[in-house]
């Protein structure tokens, strides 16, 4: 395998090149399989450009193939946004206030309907079940590069790059990876920031319906904290496929 001939890609919009052996690539998958060893103009150059695929996502893939695991890596870092600052500097007016008016007296034969809420806990119960592991995380290596980046949306990217060329294992890892983090993440302004990214990218770009239901349900949970953001209410408002999403979570409990 190692002997074999070097396959060349082309990532992302700078075309950096990567150089990885060619019967590896072709061992990921069937679809990976097919790109190197078909009839195609890939396989007689041994050459494929991807344009759409980020340098890190590129990187923790050859990871994962030449390791069976990957770490995330710090490529671009990227600046944080104070939210707080941002939040200060475009708001939504206050409404009125209004006197409250005195409710009418229910009629003695008429059904008093309570108010409806949603069960936050059974919810995130069934976010948590949904995050059990399937695959067997192996542990940090010492002196690993911390990543300073989006690490919800590196773990997401992997894991759509994954279901595309069908690395069932990958996929699994990362898609599972992606849950442990925000399982364990601390829901501050800074990292709603990242949680917003993360839908954002999840509804500009084309990505798995596994992928949006989970995260979809996630923010039903975190609703609360994700709404006292003016980014998120935005992106409710451009993704009318969001909000319908987030509505039938609240109100049916579960993602369709």
């Amino acid at each position: 395998m190692i002997s074999s001939k070097p396959y060349k890609f082309t990532i992302g919009p700078n075309k950096r090149e990567f150089v990885m052996h060619s019967a590896l690539v072709a061992a990921q998958s069937r679809a990976l399989d097919r790109l190197v060893n078909g009839g195609f103009k890939e396989a007689e150059e041994f050459h494929t450009e991807l344009k759409s695929v980020s340098e890190e996502t590129f990187v923790l893939f050859s990871q994962y193939a030449y390791t069976g695991d990957y770490e995330l890596l710090e490529i671009n870092p990227r600046p944080r946004v104070d939210i707080k600052e941002e939040e200060k500097a475009v708001r939504y007016p206050e409404p009125p206030v209004e006197k409250a008016l005195p409710e009418p007296e229910p009629a003695l034969d008429a059904e008093v309907k309570p108010k409806y809420t949603y069960n936050r806990t059974e919810l995130w119960k069934n976010f948590t079940l949904v995050c059990s592991i399937a695959v067997e995380l192996q542990p940090r290596r010492p002196g690993a590069v911390l990543h300073n980046g989006n690490v919800l949306l590196s773990h997401a990217q992997l894991y759509v790059f994954a279901d595309c060329y069908g690395i069932s294992r990958l996929s699994e890892l990362s898609f599972n990876r992606l849950g442990q983090a925000l399982l364990e993440m601390k829901v501050t302004p800074e990292l709603v920031a990242d949680v917003i990214e993360l839908l954002s990218y999840c509804y500009d770009e084309p990505t798995p319906a596994r992928l949006r239901n989970h995260l979809v349900l996630y923010a039903a949970c975190k609703a609360d904290e994700l709404w006292s953001n003016i980014h998120f209410r935005e992106l409710v408002t451009t993704h009318g496929e969001l909000a319908a999403a987030l509505l039938g979570v609240m109100i049916e409990g579960q993602v369709s």
